[in-house]
């Protein structure tokens, strides 16, 4: 790969074409991080099978979509090491939480919970219950969620959202029609992270941008953001999609949206 290249769509937001591997030493601080890093699960084929080919509506597509998402086939051990490596060093540069959204996966029949993958002490969870699941011929109660956990302790937080409590019922559908990335999560799921965890003006870090949806989350709230992919196909929608929301009408950096409450009295 060529060398890391950033792109800067306005003051305080700006996106790195790269590999996070490299990029992410340039980077001097953060406030918070979060991202959705690849689950190591992609199909390498379109073919369906099983529960894809009884399914008409839309499955067939996803898997069409998603054999040539990006490249998602290494060793587990060799995984779980790079994606550990990568999450560390995002928790040496940002001040507060990193927070990563990840899942359940099986492997020889086994679970892999996400929380037994990391090295780095946990200070918050969520669980994301999308609403439904791919995998009800499984053999076991068929998984509709997914996990978010908060790495390090807060350097901010806002009290506006903790009633929202720990299990948040989001719909996959809420994610965006058109975005082709084949496993993007909704700015809904974001947004109320970004509010509680980084000041207003604050910078937010996402080391695997995919389609962008951390960004359109913090452009959308007022925050800075830095990104990045590796994929051109993925860093030119995230482009798209970040100018989209910093065109919106309601986005003011100069004017930041002070916080209701702070305490870290925890």
């Amino acid at each position: 790969m060529s060398e890391p290249h950033k792109k800067v769509l306005t003051e305080g937001i700006e996106i790195w074409l790269g590999d996070c591997r490299d990029v992410l030493p340039i980077i001097r601080c953060a406030d918070i991080a979060i991202t959705s890093p690849p689950y190591n699960t992609l199909p390498t084929s379109a073919k369906a099978s099983g529960l894809h080919a009884e399914r008409r509506s839309g499955v067939n597509k996803w898997l069409e979509k998603a054999a040539i998402g990006y490249s998602d086939h290494m060793n587990e051990d060799d995984y779980q090491l790079w994606l550990n490596e990568i999450i560390t060093t995002c928790s040496q540069i940002v001040k507060g939480i990193v927070w990563v959204n990840h899942k359940v996966r099986y492997r020889d029949g086994i679970a892999i919970h996400p929380a037994r993958m990391f090295g780095l002490p946990i200070y918050s969870e969520i669980i994301w219950n999308r609403g439904g699941s791919m995998a009800l011929n499984c053999r076991r109660f068929a998984p509709s969620h997914e996990t978010i956990l908060g790495f390090g302790s807060p350097h901010y937080w806002d009290d506006s959202n903790n009633s929202m409590m720990s299990v948040w019922q989001i719909s996959a559908a809420a994610r965006e029609a058109d975005n082709s990335h084949p496993c993007p999560y909704p700015v809904s799921l974001i947004s109320p992270l970004i509010e509680a965890s980084c000041p207003s003006g604050g910078v937010v870090l996402d080391p695997f941008m995919g389609s962008g949806t951390t960004g359109v989350a913090a452009a959308l709230s007022g925050r800075c953001f830095v990104g990045i992919e590796k994929d051109i196909r993925w860093f030119d929608l995230a482009s798209r999609r970040i100018s989209g929301a910093l065109a919106q009408p309601r986005l003011a950096f100069d004017e930041p949206v002070k916080p209701k409450q702070e305490s870290l009295a925890l």
